[in-house]
Parts: C-alpha cells; structure tokens; sequence
C-alpha cells in the first residue's frame, strides 16, 4: 500500500462514520416527529365541541381530581398549557360551597360553576366569556352551558376515557 493509499483509508473511514452518524440521527428524528399523538380523553373533546357551538365563549376548562389523585387540577382546557395546573383558590371555593363565581378580567368574562356529575359536585367548569357579551345573566348562560356539558357526562371515570 502506498502512503496516498494509507492516507485515503482513514479520511474514507471517517466520512462512512460520518454520513452514518447524520443517518441515524436523522431518522431517529423522523420516528419521534412520527410517534402517534398522545390520545385526547372523552373531557377534552367535549369542551372543544362545546366551544365550537358557542361563539360567546373565548375558553373552556374542566378542573376535578384524577383517579389515584388526591389534588385538583384542570384536566381538560382549551388552553392546552392550563392541563395539569392544579385548581386555584377561587375554584376550590366553588367546589366546597357549590356556587359560582364571576370575575371581570382584561380579556374575558370568567365564570367558574360548580361541575356535578350525578348531582354530586366533582369539579369545576370554567367559562370565558368574551368581554363583548352583557354582563346581565351571564351566571344563566354559564349555568345552561354547564348543564348542556354534565349531560354528557354519565359518570367521572368517562371523562377521562379515550376520545372516540
């Protein structure tokens, strides 16, 4: 072998490892990118097609205690970066007492109702309303929407089912 010989096997060698390397990374990118979505339980696509049918509504969110859980946290929510927050003051309060609570913020209307499932309450329902809606019977509206949502709903262990 000569010393261009020598010289060429190893600068070879280094780009095969090379062009490998980027493969692999490459499609193991491409696999995850690929990696099915994880599944929607039954709450979130209920408030998602709740949201659609009323265009009042800026926002919904489910908040309740998940099985093997012992805190309260919103489960289901328009705003995707709200699943998993745990359930603030204000909503526990409307768990413990079971009435409503309104609250005017910059950009909506927030209602919080007491969420019942079997006329036992497990829960809260966030409404948003959009701030062009009239205050005046806003609490009617949010309790009709909140009962149009726990009519669905046969027990608390469907909300957490697989979406169909």
């Amino acid at each position: 072998m000569t010393g261009k010989q020598k010289k060429i096997m190893p600068d070879s060698a280094f780009l095969q490892l090379a062009i490998s390397f980027f493969t692999l990374v490459f499609f193991a990118s491409t696999a995850t990118m690929a990696a099915p979505a994880k599944h929607k339980i039954f709450a979130q696509s209920l408030i998602e097609e709740t949201l659609a049918k009323h265009p009042e509504l800026e926002g919904i969110g489910l908040g309740t205690t998940p099985p093997n859980s012992r805190e309260c946290v919103d489960i289901a929510d328009t705003d995707a970066k709200e699943i998993g927050d745990k359930c603030d003051k204000g909503e526990l309060t409307v768990i413990k007492t079971g009435k409503p609570a309104i609250e005017k913020e910059s950009d909506a209307y927030d209602v919080t109702e007491p969420f019942q499932v079997s006329g036992k309450t497990i829960g809260t329902i966030g409404l948003d309303f959009k701030l062009d809606q009239q205050e005046a019977g806003l609490l009617d509206r949010a309790n009709a929407i909140a009962k149009e949502i726990e009519s669905q709903i046969p027990s608390k262990s469907k909300l957490f089912e697989p979406a169909k």
